[in-house]
């Protein structure tokens, strides 16, 4: 079978989306169940460094690499472990600079790693297809955007520290800041506030 046709035919299963933090998911597990539904032997593996870790430490932070296969095609995910404030995660902590001071990121963990691993398994298999609306922000019933009074507050954000707009929608893949799904809105507040005088 061809990847078109396994796109086509994984795209179009409507999957529960779940909200967590204002950000909505799919867990691993009913994205991996709806798959193997279709196709019975579909694998994932998780890769291992040299010494059969399932991460690897490089002088940017810790990654996790994982591989979804179906039939014949393999779609791989290499992805770095992510502090809660969306910064590069490694094996110690490390402090960085804000306008507004010093912001420590604590050394990863194993639930962290374990975290990132199935994030990543999520990802290679919405590379084929299952739930890839999650990953692309497209608006869906259960997914909102933010409202007028938050796009107001965030245009007067930017304008304020002579940011630019566009920098904003490439950071959240979006075209127009009324395409940002509510679930970003703090993360937006956050990227503004650590950029607003760099």
């Amino acid at each position: 079978m061809s990847e078109k046709s396994i796109y086509d035919t994984l795209s179009v299963i409507n999957l529960p989306v779940r909200v967590t933090q204002n950000k909505p998911y799919i867990p691993w597990m009913v994205l991996w169940s709806e798959l193997c539904k279709v196709y019975p032997k579909a694998t994932y593996k998780f890769h291992e460094d040299e010494n059969g870790f399932p991460f690897m430490n490089t002088p940017l932070g810790l990654f996790v690499k994982v591989s979804v296969t179906i039939e014949d095609l393999t779609h791989t995910i290499t992805r770095p472990l992510y502090s809660n404030a969306m910064k590069s995660m490694k094996s110690e902590p490390y402090e960085y600079n804000t306008k507004s001071g010093k912001r420590t990121v604590e050394a990863a963990v194993a639930s962290d790693v374990n975290d990132a691993l199935f994030r990543s398994l999520s990802k290679a298999i919405a590379m084929f297809g299952l739930g890839t609306f999650v990953f692309k922000n497209e608006k869906q019933a259960d997914l909102e955007t933010i409202d007028s009074t938050q796009i107001t507050e965030i245009s007067n954000l930017i304008s304020k520290y002579n940011l630019m707009l566009g920098d904003l929608n490439k950071v959240f893949g979006i075209n127009r800041l009324s395409e940002l799904a509510s679930y970003n809105y703090d993360s937006a507040l956050n990227w503004i506030e650590d950029n607003k005088d760099v």
